[in-house]
């Protein structure tokens, strides 16, 4: 078939020209399609103190399960060591679903899959959405199983495994035959944990107190350290005085020698007065409540004419009330041995009576006391010649002693009045 007249046809390799035309624009606008260049984003900031071994550019960033955005480019922090910086593109479509103060992290799908960026829910989302230019820190980079082993290996390169096989060997002979006892230790231990779990309340308040503890302390910091500031100041005292103190120690311990040699010879006698005075520290002891009666009834009688009467009013006078009065009887042996026998206050036990006021002694009670100079009488009640009237003892004091002169005037004691039956005169 002929062509006819007016009527033009292309070469064939203008055909094939534009097939491949056809075909180049196609996986262009497939690829553009796929990397997403054509569609706008809004751009965000991520910053970690690392990115992880499988973070690539085009990893997902997800929220909820759902894919917001992606990772387009990866770089490192500037001025920081180990910071990596991921650049997001957010949908746009997406955003308004995303609050300002949205929380990221960088996870894992598995162990050795590959890290996606996720976003996560505040507990208290802000009002305001996310922007462009806003940056977001990621709280954590979960593990990789690639860096454990990556440092399991550095720590077997540093383990020499002579010394291993020495140490796995002096365990092995340690605990063989050993089960039974490392199972107690194992139910023990149980045991106590089961207790201190029990405890786990008390516990708690004790670490609160140990903190008010801690509270007080920290409060008193301050004075703590002017009291060890000052402590300085005496340590240095003691150091420039160091000679005249091992002078001291020096002297004290002669004087602790000498001490010893004083007393270690005495030290039966030391003995024996403590036990002696033993009888005496009972009697003292029993009458001990009235030892603050008397002496503040001796207070009061100071206060109330007691320094008058002794010369103490003004320092110069004295008062005093003076009598002729006929002679007693002198002490005579044993008829005057004097009686001891008085039972004290109420019932026997020691008593203070009406002190440390004494204007409350009247009406005077009635007290048994037993006292008195055994068969003689305390004071004469008549008139008499006391007995004997002549006492001469000059004697005693010549060159060799000579006893005393006594002699009676008349015969008898002083006279007095008869006697009723059955008593003295």
């Amino acid at each position: 078939m002929r062509r006819g007249p007016g009527r033009h046809r292309l070469h064939d390799a203008w055909w094939t020209l534009i097939l491949f035309a056809v075909i180049g624009v196609a996986v262009l606008v497939t690829a553009v399609s796929f990397t997403g260049s054509l569609r706008s984003t809004v751009p965000v900031t991520l910053t970690a103190d690392r990115s992880g071994l499988v973070m690539d550019s085009g990893a997902k960033v997800m929220m909820r399960g759902v894919q917001v955005g992606r990772v387009a480019q990866i770089g490192r922090i500037e001025r920081a060591q180990n910071g990596a910086s991921l650049r997001l593109e957010i949908d746009p479509d997406q955003i308004r679903y995303i609050p300002a103060n949205v929380e990221a992290q960088i996870s894992a799908t598995t162990a050795f899959g590959a890290k996606f960026v996720d976003l996560v829910m505040p507990q208290n989302p802000s009002r305001a959405r996310l922007s462009a230019g806003a940056v977001l820190h990621s709280k954590n980079v979960s593990t990789e199983i690639n860096t454990v082993f990556e440092n399991v290996v550095d720590l077997l390169n540093m383990i020499d495994p002579l010394k291993l096989n020495a140490v796995l060997t002096a365990v092995a002979d340690a605990v063989r035959g050993q089960g039974e006892r490392i199972g107690q230790a194992t139910t023990d231990l149980n045991e106590v944990l089961e207790a201190l779990n029990a405890r786990g309340d008390t516990i708690g308040g004790n670490w609160r107190s140990l903190k008010n503890f801690t509270d007080t302390y920290d409060a008193a910091a301050q004075d703590i350290l002017t009291i060890l500031n000052a402590a300085s100041t005496t340590s240095a005292t003691v150091v420039n005085h160091s000679t005249q103190l091992d002078a001291l120690l020096l002297n004290a311990i002669g004087l602790s020698n000498a001490g010893t040699n004083l007393l270690g010879s005495s030290r039966d006698n030391l003995v024996g007065a403590a036990d002696i005075l033993a009888p005496t520290t009972s009697l003292l002891f029993k009458y001990n409540p009235e030892y603050t009666c008397f002496l503040q009834g001796a207070k009061w009688y100071l206060d109330n004419g007691g320094y008058a009467a002794w010369g103490g009013a003004d320092g110069r006078t004295l008062q005093l009330d003076v009598a002729l009065l006929f002679g007693n009887d002198p002490y005579v042996y044993p008829d005057n041995l004097p009686v001891v026998a008085a039972k004290g206050g109420p019932g026997g036990r020691p008593g203070c009576g009406p002190l440390p006021d004494a204007t409350h002694n009247f009406p005077v009670r009635q007290l048994v006391t037993n006292t008195g100079w055994g068969t003689g009488l305390d004071i004469r009640p008549n008139p008499g010649i006391g007995h004997p009237c002549w006492a001469n003892y000059f004697p005693v004091t010549r060159a060799v002693p000579e006893p005393p002169s006594i002699r009676q005037c008349i015969p008898g004691p002083a006279i007095g009045p008869n006697p009723a039956a059955g008593e003295q005169p």
